[in-house]
Order: structure tokens, then C-alpha cells, then sequence
């Protein structure tokens, strides 16, 4: 069964269809809430949390929109993770500690080594494969996802119509796509 008829039949109110959506996509949006969260009892939290948000808001999921169910998912695990920070650092900063807290070992306020090493990877992987560009679609993806330009302010500059800028970073997003599917097929 496609993921469109699963979605179709959960969004009917058919909880195994819900339960092969989760099974499906647990694993990845639980290490994407672990990229935004210091421990793996809090990335557990967020993916739980996900998880009751996508199945209380599964009625606003539009299958026609196009993004996609991974996408919409995705979309709500950072939208959780961010909750989730949020609502620690306000916890901290009453200067009050939760019980269960008490006897963990005290965060580190910056990244750990692992993380560094990990963001420096990513970085050093997106700099390579971003050299796969053309001179203009790497120019075009710096000023919008570097330099966070909207479209408009990007045609500006460039001097040249929208759509030839939203052409650009749609043909550098299927560019970089492929090369993280080749990196990620090599790796396994």
C-alpha cells in the first residue's frame, strides 16, 4: 500500500493504517528530534509528541498540497522541538528544577564534541555537494538559504524575473537531494 493510501485511510479514522504511518516514520523523526534536543529521553519526548499532534491534526492534512506526508511530519517535529526548548529554558529560567532532574548529570550549556563533529561533517558534506552547482544556482541558493533573501529581493539583485530564480532553486534543491541520496545510499 502507498503511503498516499495509508494517509488516506488513517485520515478515515482506521488506526492501523495510523500505526503503519508511525512504524514507518519513527525512526526518522525521532533522529531528527535527537538533532535538536541535548538527550535522547527529550528527542523521545518530541517524537512521542509529534506522533499525538499528527494523529490529532491528521484532518488538516491536505494530500493535495503536494509536500507530502514526511514533509507535514517533519514540519511538526521541529515545531515540537522548538516547543520543547522553549518550554525548558523558561523552566530554567524560574531558576526551579524538576524532581526527575535532580539526579541526571548537568547539561553542558554548549554543543558536546559529538555535535560539533557532526555539524562540521554536514557542513563539509553540503560545501561539496553545493561545488555540484552551476556558478548561478549556487548563487541563488547562497542568497536564499545563507543570506535568507526571500525570492523577490533575490530577482532584484540578480536582475531577473522570480520565476527564474524559484526555477534555480528548484532544479539546486533536486541537485542536492540526489547527492544526499547518493551519500546516504553509499553509507549503507
Amino acid at each position: 500500500m502507498t503511503e498516499e493510501q495509508t494517509v488516506a485511510l488513517a485520515q478515515e479514522g482506521d488506526p492501523r493504517a495510523f500505526r503503519d504511518l508511525y512504524q514507518r516514520h519513527y525512526g526518522r523523526i525521532f533522529r531528527l528530534a535527537l538533532r535538536y534536543m541535548r538527550s535522547l529521553e527529550d528527542a523521545e519526548d518530541v517524537a512521542q509528541e509529534t506522533f499525538i499532534k499528527a494523529y490529532s491534526g491528521l484532518d488538516s492534512f491536505d494530500r493535495g498540497f503536494g509536500s507530502g506526508f514526511s514533509a507535514w511530519l517533519n514540519r511538526i517535529c521541529v515545531n515540537c522541538a522548538i516547543d520543547h526548548r522553549r518550554k525548558a529554558k523558561r523552566m530554567a529560567g524560574n531558576g526551579l528544577v524538576a524532581l526527575e532532574d535532580l539526579h541526571h548529570e548537568p547539561v553542558s550549556p554548549g554543543p558536546s564534541p559529538e555535535d560539533k563533529a557532526i555539524s562540521a561533517e554536514a557542513f563539509s558534506a553540503i560545501a561539496a555537494w553545493t561545488a555540484r552547482l552551476s556558478p548561478r544556482q549556487r548563487i541563488i541558493f547562497a542568497l536564499r538559504y545563507r543570506q535568507h533573501l526571500d525570492i523577490k529581493q533575490i530577482a532584484g539583485r540578480l536582475d531577473c524575473s522570480e520565476g527564474n530564480v524559484r526555477l534555480h532553486l528548484f532544479r539546486s534543491t533536486l541537485k542536492l537531494r540526489h547527492c544526499y541520496s547518493e551519500t546516504a545510499a553509499a553509507a549503507s
